[in-house]
């Protein structure tokens, strides 16, 4: 009889598939245990540079070539804190752009060039720096999308922060000693090292920052001559230079969307505290 043998065929698929699902199980448990599987996938945003004298230079291209660009500071980090790293290009497609979002567990926006003053609604002043208006294009869309269409984890560092402050609305400080002449030199690119301790801030009690170092006041590097003006929709400020220059913000609630603006990442060679930082932001990309 023909219905016996469809039933008995369709009960031995059925059972090879059950056997396959139990093995995919135990590797995720064995994985889980020895710490290799579960890896939550981090995107970084990246840099972008026209100088085709890095490729000639290090012998890795030609003359005329674009580059993509990023520090290793943060893919160690991530990969001390338990995350595995994926660099993010600066991206024309959307469904690329979507592609990428709908894959990672958590987001990191880098440091870099400086906010063109034009997505913030300023005419551009003087002390402004070099800007990157296609980076600015590209990670104001991600900024926006995974603020308010995702629930991952967010991580803002330098530019970073700057970038989700003006994707919620916010405004900076063209440049800090034209601007506000009540600060003291926030920006030691070319005369510091990148894990000089260089001034104090104060953390805001009961804030998510706060939770992470269990610390009224640290000491960071400083590197930069923008910063927040004006704090973007939903966000608070949870760290403050004794100049009152706002060195973190963060939006209330479970959710971890956490910005600083200091580099954390690069001083996790020389320093302990700052690593606590990026393991607190993977371990919200595991458990979400």
């Amino acid at each position: 009889m023909v219905f016996p043998l469809i039933c008995k065929s369709a009960c031995c698929s059925l059972i090879v598939r059950l056997k396959f699902l139990l093995y995919e199980l135990s590797c995720i448990v064995v994985g889980y245990r020895e710490g290799f599987i579960l890896k939550p996938l981090i995107g970084i945003t990246s840099n972008t540079s026209k100088d085709d004298s890095i490729g000639i230079i290090t012998r890795q291209g030609t003359r005329k070539q674009d580059w993509h660009l990023l520090a290793d500071d943060y893919i160690k980090s991530v990969e001390k804190a338990g995350g595995a790293p994926l660099i993010i290009p600066v991206l024309e497609e959307k469904t690329s752009i979507e592609k990428i979002l709908g894959t990672i567990d958590g987001i990191i926006f880098s440091g870099g060039l400086d906010l063109s003053p034009i997505v913030y609604g300023e005419a551009p002043l003087p002390g402004m720096g070099l800007i990157d208006p296609d980076r600015d294009k590209h990670e104001l869309k991600l900024g926006k999308k995974v603020l308010y269409e995702m629930d991952i984890p967010v991580l803002g560092i330098c530019r970073g922060m700057q970038l989700i402050n003006v994707a919620a609305g916010g405004t900076l400080f063209q440049d800090i000693k034209m601007y506000r002449e009540s600060s003291f030199n926030h920006s030691l690119l070319d005369v510091a090292p990148k894990d000089y301790l260089a001034h104090e801030i104060c953390i805001s009690p009961e804030s998510k920052l706060h939770k992470i170092f269990y610390e009224d006041k640290l000491m960071v590097n400083s590197f930069n001559h923008q910063a927040v003006k004006t704090v973007g929709r939903g966000f608070i400020v949870t760290m403050e230079a004794n100049d009152g220059l706002i060195e973190g913000i963060e939006i209330p609630g479970e959710r971890f969307i956490v910005a600083v603006q200091w580099h954390p990442e690069m001083l996790i060679d020389s320093h302990d505290f700052p690593l606590d930082l990026f393991r607190e932001f993977v371990n919200h990309a595991i458990n979400r």
